[in-house]
């Protein structure tokens, strides 16, 4: 027998004063916790199964922007990896709970039944419309956006994949000075090459934002400005700007130098490097992009969105949201420095005009904008007033509805710090998952229109076959880091999986069927190569659960997992030749295991194939009347196959980097 005085210890963990207690002989940990009046956690997730259990005082539990109630007598079970955040709602009394935590035994999937029945909401951030899309672009956002929705589908939630065209870039501007087009005569052009190339891909939308082509935008936008100036977050200051030698006001497209803060090169307003905001006049060498002289510091009114006063919301918003290493070291080392406030009106001939008293030749910066465009696209109801496309746009951004976010490192801060305190500023939950890539290169060095350092994603989907297009794409997928895209090396992948393996493979297994009629066995007796092939395969599965889920998506690993399912099912088929080549009845029971194990590797990748490579996924899927099967049980002995197997896919052409060759491929875009 041992007393604890729970309450009495002085360990902090998450701003809460806690008593760890041992539970020897358990797989449990228990906390007696202590929350002072007033305070609130610091937000947190776990790999643990977590409950609370109330003792003492009120407050309240939040996750995800729901929120309950608590005191004493009152428990909160937690599942692993829900985000939640306590507060003590008292002035004067601590709050005082148990909090009893444990190991999770689940393997197969991270999401639970209630969460795949929720609505989800995809973004892909929306393209700058002054070029077509190149490999890099395609490897990001698009292709990642595009998969997540097939995948959320394949579990039965509904899904829309949203985009739009981010016309109010002021590099539309300067392409079109290029080109010798208006801005808004080059939008339109190259809108209508990156629409084109999607659909070359397979990338299906479900939702476009179009600025200038709606006419009640624009009045939304003011419309939502508006409400942040009437809560004191948009505020008139009168702050140095870069000017050049005629006076025109520089920012953006018109200004670069290298950046404050990483030394990289920078354009202004946002370095791409190291996806901090800069003031334009902090950059050190600056000069003007039209004329390349050095730029002039002159005082200018201009409006300010304060950022920093949001900072306790988004502190909390980071530390709960879904977000990788690099996105969320950046966003939680802003907030450690002191949240930079943001100029959102810049004086110049080219974006949405604010038309706000004293600020009439003011455009609202971009990214600013930007915000409202994705409340804009998940109303839904481009002809409502613009008070009703905000309460539309709140019945999606309540909690209930699974947002995600997918964007390149470079445009990290505005999602992860610009947009959510905008969102919260309005009554909204922001979105919870971010899914980023970080840059591809080519060839080891980075993607690059003026040195003709790159590959057209049109010119690459012509090139080969687009299931092939689309998983080469995911193979080399930059997530977490840098990748580097070599097109022999491609191309050798390519024609050893498909044209080598998977057609071997899926020859053997015809092959095969035949002698039995076209009908699947069960499985009899195991070898230990049986065991083992199957211990594997269900890893793979086990993998796809998780890749496919939309806490921890990864394209990446997803075509890994089609790349590993073709090399290992085709050396396991190989080597089952000792039993089903020329089969004698002593070996029977044992080659029926071996077909079976075939049958339900070809099922598995089946499923793999779904969401990247849908037209192979079919092509397999229809003779063995497949329909949703999820690779974890074998097919049903005695099912006829629907005829055989005959893939026949197509090698790639040895000439495939000469007819990619980046010189050639970055011919120019704007006839």
């Amino acid at each position: 027998m041992k007393k604890i005085a729970m309450f009495s210890g002085s360990t902090p963990i998450y701003n809460l004063t806690c008593t760890p207690v041992d539970l020897p002989g358990t797989s449990a940990d228990l906390l007696g916790c202590r929350l002072a009046p007033q305070e609130s956690s610091e937000a947190h997730n776990h790999f643990e199964t977590e409950i609370f259990i109330f003792v003492s005082g009120e407050g309240r539990v939040e996750m995800n922007g729901e929120s309950l109630p608590v005191a004493a007598g009152d428990a909160v079970l937690f599942e692993r990896f829900e985000n939640h955040v306590i507060v003590n709602t008292s002035d004067s009394e601590p709050l005082l709970f148990h909090s009893v935590y444990w190991p999770s035994d689940e393997t197969a999937s991270l999401v639970d039944a209630d969460r795949k029945s929720r609505p989800a909401l995809v973004f892909s951030t929306p393209p700058t419309p002054n070029g077509d899309l190149h490999l890099g672009h395609l490897s990001g956002p698009y292709m990642a956006a595009d998969i997540l929705a097939r995948s959320l589908r394949a579990e039965g939630r509904s899904v829309r994949h949203v985009t739009g065209r981010d016309d109010h870039q002021t590099y539309v501007m300067t392409c079109g000075m290029k080109e010798g087009r208006s801005a808004s005569a080059t939008a339109d052009h190259y809108d209508a090459l990156i629409r084109d190339t999607w659909e070359q891909f397979g990338i299906g939308l479900d939702g476009y934002i179009e600025p200038a082509a709606t006419l009640r935008y624009a009045e939304f936008v003011r419309y939502g400005i508006g409400l942040l100036r009437d809560k004191g977050l948009i505020v008139a200051r009168t702050e140095p700007a870069a000017m050049d030698a005629d006076g025109r006001y520089l920012h953006e497209a018109f200004i670069k130098g290298s950046c404050p803060h990483c030394g990289e090169s920078s354009d202004g307003n946002a370095c791409e490097a190291c996806g901090r905001p800069n003031t334009c006049t902090d950059l050190g060498g600056a000069t003007a992009t039209l004329t390349g002289k050095a730029v002039a510091i002159k005082p200018v009114e201009r409006l300010y969105f304060r950022l920093s006063a949001m900072a306790e919301e988004l502190a909390q918003y980071v530390k709960t949201a879904n977000m990788p290493a690099h996105v969320a070291a950046l966003s939680l080392d802003m907030l450690e420095d002191g949240l930079p406030d943001i100029c959102i009106s810049h004086p110049g001939p080219w974006g949405l005009d604010l038309a706000i008293e004293g600020f009439e030749d003011h455009k609202a910066y971009v990214w600013f904008e930007m915000a409202f465009g994705y409340l804009w696209g998940a109303a839904n109801t481009p002809r409502a007033s613009a008070r009703e496309i905000l309460s539309n746009a709140a019945t999606v951004y309540d909690g209930k509805t699974d947002i995600v976010h997918c964007y390149g490192f470079d445009n990290a801060y505005y999602h992860t710090l610009l947009f959510p305190a905008v969102h919260m500023a309005l009554g909204l939950v922001p979105a919870r998952t971010h899914l980023v890539n970080e840059l591809l290169d080519l060839d080891g060095a980075k993607f690059s229109t003026s040195r003709r350092h790159l590959i057209w994603g049109r010119d690459f989907v012509q090139a080969v076959p687009r299931d092939y297009a689309r998983f080469a794409l995911m193979l080399n997928r930059p997530e977490a880091l840098r990748e580097n895209f070599v097109v022999d090396a491609v191309r050798s992948d390519l024609n050893r999986l498909f044209s080598g393996k998977l057609n071997a493979w899926a020859e053997r297994f015809s092959s095969r069927m035949a002698t039995r009629d076209g009908q699947l066995p069960d499985p009899g007796a195991w070898l230990a190569d049986h065991r083992q092939f199957h211990g594997w395969l269900m890893t793979q599965v086990d993998i796809l659960d998780a890749s496919e889920a939309m806490e921890s998506f990864s394209p990446r690993r997803i075509a890994q997992v089609i790349a590993a399912v073709i090399a290992e099912a085709d050396r396991f088929s190989a080597a089952q030749s000792y039993l089903l080549d020329g089969m004698r009845s002593g070996s029977a029971n044992y080659a029926r295991t071996a077909l079976a194990l075939e049958a339900l590797a070809l099922a598995v990748l089946a499923r793999a194939c779904r969401a990247i490579m849908p037209e192979l996924s079919c092509a397999l899927s229809a003779p063995l009347g497949l329909d949703g099967h999820d690779g974890r049980n074998f097919l049903s002995g005695g099912h006829k196959l629907n005829g055989a197997l005959k893939l026949n896919l197509p090698p790639v052409a040895a000439d495939l980097a000469e007819r990619l060759r980046p010189a050639a491929a970055a011919k120019s875009q704007a006839a």
